[in-house]
């Protein structure tokens, strides 16, 4: 693995890491769950994945490479309750429309169960690590590791803790030898296993 040096993305760019984002998380249960029919998975991750995008360039930070390999998405102490008034002025009111009634309501359930653990696990100030990704081709370039450590180290820095949720097993693993613990498992409507971890400071 090599190291990677990463960037801000710009705001025009939120549609073009989407893609890699929907790309990376096209076999993931979190997708499979919003979107269990693979032929509109991609086109509509694309979507969902650039409104996710488009809410922590503004309200956080969001770091890709210059080709677009992959990306880590946070939000900063302050700003890691995503509010309704912010959800609405990114586009995401638009979410019945572009994914349909039943995406919409498995995201209100998701959203939901992940926001009451999160509030339980860090309820002071901390970065949350909304959305990390690499496509399965570009997996082992280091950009997933370099994206955690930006702001798990910016937090280290602070001396706040970093909290993240996965939905795939296999990540567990992956964030633990990066610091993470799991705090909580929990399900979502009754199938979607959840992980909740936190690093914290030194």
């Amino acid at each position: 693995m090599t190291t990677q040096k990463l960037r801000l993305l710009e705001n025009h760019e939120a549609d073009r890491l989407g893609q890699t984002m929907s790309a990376a998380f096209f076999n993931d249960p979190l997708m499979q769950y919003m979107e269990p029919d693979e032929t509109k998975r991609l086109k509509k991750g694309n979507w969902f994945m650039s409104k996710g995008i488009g809410y922590c360039a503004r309200w956080g930070e969001v770091h890709t490479d210059d080709e677009f390999r992959g990306g880590a998405a946070w939000l900063m102490p302050g700003n890691t309750t995503m509010s309704t008034m912010r959800i609405l002025r990114v586009g995401l009111w638009q979410m019945p429309f572009r994914l349909g009634l039943g995406a919409f309501s498995r995201f209100n359930k998701l959203d939901s169960a992940t926001s009451k653990v999160h509030k339980k696990h860090v309820p002071g100030e901390h970065w949350y690590l909304l959305l990390l990704g690499t496509p399965p081709e570009h997996q082992g370039s280091g950009v997933g590791s370099a994206g955690i450590e930006i702001g798990a180290g910016k937090a280290a820095q602070a001396g706040l803790p970093a909290y993240l949720e996965t939905m795939t097993e296999s990540n567990v693993e992956y964030y633990t030898k990066r610091d993470f613990k799991v705090v909580e498992e929990f399900m979502i409507d009754d199938h979607l296993k959840t992980w909740a971890m936190v690093r914290q400071p030194g």
